[in-house]
């Protein structure tokens, strides 16, 4: 089986995750792209840099949702007891 490609149209990537391509998947300002290759693993990323530029209220509205999900994991991480 190969490293990457597509299956039925959708892209995969099992190769070692690198910082380089992770932040070219996700922030890259030369990709006009909105949606990428997944940086590792089956489907798409967010170039949430295309996203802030071309929908800014989506762009805030996902930092909003990633910081809500961060604080729940967060609390019940550190109020868990064994």
């Amino acid at each position: 089986m190969e490293k990457q490609g597509k299956v039925l149209g959708v892209p995969y990537d099992f190769r070692q995750l690198t910082y380089r391509r992770m932040k070219s998947r996700m922030w890259n300002p030369d990709d006009e792209r909105i949606f990428t290759p997944r940086s590792y693993g089956i489907g798409w990323d967010l170039n949430f840099y295309q996203l802030k530029l071309q929908y800014p209220w989506a762009f805030y509205v996902a930092v909003a949702a990633f910081v809500v999900s961060f604080a729940r994991w967060a609390h019940k991480f550190f109020t868990s007891e064994d």
